[in-house]
């Protein structure tokens, strides 16, 4: 079956289960909010975002969208999106992504981790109505440039986004993504997450659900308290012990380096549920390893010099995003808010710098996934 084809069954699928984006589709084609607009997108190229496009183009409006990262770039969507008129970008890199993008001179943009955000203060240009950012890792980028030349709609710190997609979406993607590549159960498996925000806690809850005993490393010794009441094992970062599974979780570069990864036992499997690629150092981990071993798609095992094995799922990069695993409802329920809070920065002129997100859009959006409530 040819990509594109593939993906239009899959969004056929996401069309019966979730009417909630089709009615939100069906607003925005009685609105055309967007029309005579130019909309920039830097995202994550799953299916998932095909159905979100799809329904913001019945809004009106040319859409320019990069990949946010080529390792979680589907190609059957890559198609898709230009099939029905949507110019993409995915590069090899971000930043041959992001250029033409820039170069559209976006008035309205959606960003995960600020990179195109960045992106354009470093080219001197802005878009017009503004930017919604939906991940906490570019929040924290966003608020270390202040003060911003443009409108910044933070959709990452709303009710919804920690409660469900950070919790449920990360939580369940992930182990599911895990167990397809290794066919292992997690009942009875040492599982140190590394980071206990957010998405760690959810990626140790679920873990925890699934059997596994989990120790939490975080820098901060409130989040490894508030660990311990949640049911698992708090560590001091640098502390010895003998996990079989690491997920990094930290929004940081590097928080699992080389040399940590010297430390770990042998045949450890590595994976990250951060936004970067590189919270995990797999280049520096491949320039120094011994022996590279490709097992199987995205499953890769090193030796590293001191003699022990790792094995790296997704390369690296964000598993769940990755694999597209896991429940899609979390991630499609998000995009309903990014959609709504492109929307609500064209309804007045708002102001330069960060703007919470109203109470009232997540309620918008709470009604639309309760038809009936």
């Amino acid at each position: 079956m040819p990509s594109a084809s593939r993906v239009q069954h899959e969004l056929a699928r996401i069309q019966t289960f979730f009417p909630a984006l089709t009615a939100l589709g069906n607003r925005f084609a009685a609105e055309r909010p967007f029309d005579g607009l130019t909309l920039g997108l830097n995202m994550h190229l799953t299916t998932l975002t095909a159905a979100l496009v799809r329904e913001l183009q019945l809004g009106g409006g040319r859409f320019v969208v990069a990949a946010a990262n080529p390792a979680t770039t589907d190609g059957g969507v890559v198609e898709y999106l230009r099939d029905i008129g949507v110019e993409v970008h995915p590069g090899t890199g971000r930043s041959d992504a992001q250029s033409p993008v820039i170069a559209a001179a976006p008035d309205l943009v959606g960003d995960v981790g600020f990179a195109l955000g960045e992106a354009m203060i470093a080219a001197g240009t802005r878009p017009k109505h503004g930017l919604v950012e939906i991940t906490g890792t570019g929040v924290a980028r966003l608020r270390a440039r202040e003060p911003l030349p443009f409108p910044v709609l933070n959709i990452n710190d709303g009710r919804l986004k920690k409660a469900i997609e950070n919790r449920h979406g990360v939580g369940e993607g992930l182990w599911s993504a895990y167990t397809t590549l290794t066919g292992q159960h997690l009942g009875g498996r040492r599982v140190r997450v590394i980071g206990y925000g957010r998405v760690g806690a959810g990626v140790a809850g679920y873990a925890k659900a699934g059997g596994a005993v989990v120790e939490v490393v975080d820098t901060d010794p409130v989040r490894r308290l508030i660990a311990r009441f949640d049911g698992h094992v708090p560590i001091d970062p640098g502390a010895v012990t003998r996990p079989q599974v690491v997920v990094t979780a930290s929004g940081t570069r590097h928080a699992l380096s080389v040399a940590d990864i010297g430390k770990l036992p042998d045949d450890t499997v590595l994976i990250n549920a951060g936004h970067h690629p590189d919270e995990i150092d797999v280049p520096g981990l491949a320039a120094e390893a011994t022996e590279v071993d490709h097992i199987g798609p995205r499953v890769v095992r090193y030796r590293h010099p001191k003699g022990g094995h790792v094995v790296v799922l997704g390369g690296g990069s964000p598993l769940n995003i990755v694999m597209n695993a896991g429940s899609n409802e979390p991630v499609l329920l998000h995009f309903t808010l990014l959609a709504l809070g492109m929307r609500w920065l064209l309804q007045a002129e708002r102001p330069n710098g960060e703007n919470k997100l109203p109470a009232v859009l997540e309620q918008e959006v709470a009604r639309l996934w309760l038809p009936g409530a």
